[in-house]
């Protein structure tokens, strides 16, 4: 028994040692499997680590080429808008549409460019005077084009040209001018008040028609033909004008010295190219006006029209087109936009100008224009904003076109008419002179002293400086203010009449339908506005002028030598008892002195009170027709001011 038990102890030893070796084998299978596994894992992390730091060195080298080569791109386009706007800035400048490509480098590895365009901008009439200048750098591969590099850089930049007037600072000349030559005679011509080119009559003139300015005739002044008096009676009227309305300098007797007062006929000189009549000399001499003649003969320019229809601002600058009319205008206003920024309004052919019509820029017609209507005013645009302010830098300098353009002009006697600014006229100018006309509206006069600001185109802000109880006045142009001024030369004393639009009776301003700037006080009437009256304020060229006298100038002559008589009789009692004689043209503006005679003489008599009106008080720098600039050559003497002036106003740069 004892040996079965030894045998069955050895037995289970050995199955214990056959397990134990069976789990030592597993064990060091199982340790090798995952040695293996931890090989193999480094093996792998070792793999993913060589290739990491490959790929990032294949990264900083891809980095490192792009930055090089966007800094090619950016070098390029910084010295392509270098040369940009050293383009924009001489003659070399071909204008907005001018675009082009240069190298900037070129090597194995590719082509570095940059390309240049100018872009205008527009969106508002301040803004017709910019554009963006574009410099687009860009590098390619020489190996593969879809590989590249851009960066762009936006420089905005505004025009500033060189205007006579201007303040010549240093690095500036004063024979640098970015404005467009006149044709022909222009620049002489706008220098007169009025200027007529050509007939045997170059300006008929007659009672209530009044010049304020120089003017130049190519033939006879015809003056105050059309009343039916007698030459002793004339002659009398005439002589009495000069002397009650022509005053001469203390110790002096030249004509050319002479203060010339409103209303006489013209303040001013006159000069002929062909030698005035004997008949013209005596009127003259009774008017005391001083004359001569000149061997220059001048001519107006031809207008070119379709400069109008399709015009630019500069040259080289975007292409406008002008807003085309129909044959009729009534109650509308008409001022300029972004996309007509000089404010052309075109009429191919005959125009006819009916009520209400206010017009902030330039009427041009091919033909004829007819004013008919009442409450018109048309001028020229100024470059002045909504509240007055300039749009651009000295505004006041800034060259005009012309008012009106046209073949021929005709103002109908009923009009109410007031054109500021020049006037060309290629044929000839006839009309007004319609009769005194008030509304039917209270009689109210008020007078003092006041001060005027231009606002918004075409009114001005006129401040009184003594209370006046202006609730009483209507803001419809019923009521006119006359505001006084004093021209050049011998222009003495006048004025000119603005129709009032507005009333701020607490801060004792009107507004007034006109431009009209007056910083120092000066002498006023608010009165009944004139139905009938045309007033033009600027210079005006025709051929020939025929303006109309009122009619109840046109009285019978034993009507004038009735009131010759009855004159000379009253100055017989005056100098009886001892009073001072009435000159004749005095004796007939009082009412008092025509009873039992129609309605009109016993409100009005028969006055000089002009319903036309002519004024060149301001002279302004007028162009012929746009553009208005052009580039400046400076040449051999002024090379480094050739081109426009321009002002960087904004830089923009993008990848």
């Amino acid at each position: 028994m004892h040996t079965r038990h030894k045998a069955a102890h050895r037995r289970s030893r050995k199955a214990i040692d056959q397990n134990q070796c069976r789990r030592s084998v597993a064990v060091r299978a199982s340790r090798a499997g995952i040695s293996m596994i931890l090989v193999m894992f480094a093996l792998s992390m070792s793999l993913v680590l060589t290739y990491s730091f490959i790929q990032t060195q294949s990264v900083l080298i891809q980095i490192s080429e792009n930055s090089s080569r966007q800094d090619l791109a950016r070098n390029a386009a910084r010295a392509g808008i270098r040369d940009a706007l050293n383009r924009l800035n001489s003659l070399a400048w071909t204008g907005v549409n001018d675009q082009y490509e240069r190298e900037f480098l070129s090597d194995s590895d590719g082509d570095c460019t940059y390309s240049i365009s100018f872009e205008t901008i527009g969106g508002s009439i301040g803004s017709v005077l910019e554009l963006n200048v574009h410099s687009l750098g860009a590098w390619t591969s020489a190996t593969n084009s879809n590989m590249r590099s851009e960066y762009q850089i936006t420089a905005k930049m505004r025009l500033v040209p060189r205007l006579t007037g201007r303040s010549i600072l240093p690095g500036d000349s004063a024979t640098a001018t970015d404005q467009i030559t006149n044709p022909g005679d222009y620049d002489q011509i706008r220098q007169y008040a009025l200027f007529a080119e050509t007939g045997s009559s170059s300006l008929i003139l007659d009672p209530c028609d009044r010049i304020d300015g120089n003017i130049w005739l190519y033939d006879n002044l015809v003056l105050y033909n059309d009343p039916a008096w007698t030459s002793s009676v004339r002659k009398e009227f005439l002589e009495d004008v000069g002397k009650r309305f022509v005053k001469f300098p203390a110790g002096s007797s030249n004509l050319s010295e002479t203060t010339i007062s409103y209303p006489h006929p013209i303040a001013g000189s006159v000069t002929y190219y062909d030698y005035p009549s004997s008949s013209s000399q005596s009127d003259l001499s009774d008017l005391k006006l001083h004359w001569s003649t000149t061997s220059n003969r001048l001519r107006i320019p031809s207008t070119n029209f379709s400069a109008y229809s399709s015009y630019r601002l500069y040259e080289g600058g975007p292409l406008y087109q002008a807003v085309s009319l129909n044959s009729s205008l009534y109650n509308v206003t008409l001022k300029p936009t972004p996309d007509n920024p000089l404010g052309i309004f075109y009429r191919s052919g005959s125009l006819n100008v009916y009520d209400n019509v206010v017009i902030q820029g330039t009427l041009v017609a091919t033909s004829k224009i007819t004013f008919h209507g009442k409450g018109i005013h048309v001028t020229a645009f100024n470059w002045k904003g909504s509240d007055g302010g300039p749009l651009v830098h000295s505004a006041d300098l800034w060259p005009r076109l012309p008012s009106v353009v046209a073949g021929n002009m005709e103002f109908i006697r009923e009009t109410q008419t007031t054109l500021e600014g020049a006037i060309v006229c290629q044929g000839n100018v006839v009309g007004a002179g319609g009769s005194v006309d008030y509304p039917n509206v209270s009689n109210i006069t008020y007078s003092g002293t006041a001060t005027a600001v231009s606002v918004e185109q075409p009114f001005s802000i006129v401040t009184l400086r003594e209370f006046r109880l202006l609730d009483l006045i209507s803001a419809n142009g019923k009521y006119a203010i006359w505001l006084e001024t004093t021209g050049t030369g011998q222009t003495g004393a006048t004025g000119s009449w603005y129709p009032i639009t507005g009333v701020d009776s607490a801060h004792q301003q009107v507004t007034v339908r006109g431009e009209i700037d007056i910083a120092s006080p000066t002498g006023y009437q608010i009165k009944r506005h004139k139905q009938e009256l045309t007033q033009i304020r600027g210079p005006i060229c025709a051929e020939t002028f025929d303006f109309n006298r009122l009619n109840e100038w046109v009285l019978s002559y034993s009507s004038w030598n009735d009131r010759k008589h009855r004159w000379e009789y009253e100055n017989d009692l005056r100098r009886y008892f001892g009073y001072s004689e009435l000159g004749f043209s005095e004796w007939l503006e009082s009412p008092y002195n025509f009873p039992g005679w129609g309605s009109y003489y016993q409100t009005y008599g028969l006055n000089l009170e002009p319903t036309l009106h002519i004024q060149h008080l301001k002279d302004q720098a007028y162009r012929w027709e746009p553009p208005l600039f052009q580039p400046f050559d400076g040449s051999n003497t002024n090379p480094e001011l050739s081109g426009y002036r321009w002002s960087l106003i904004d830089w923009k740069e993008t990848q």
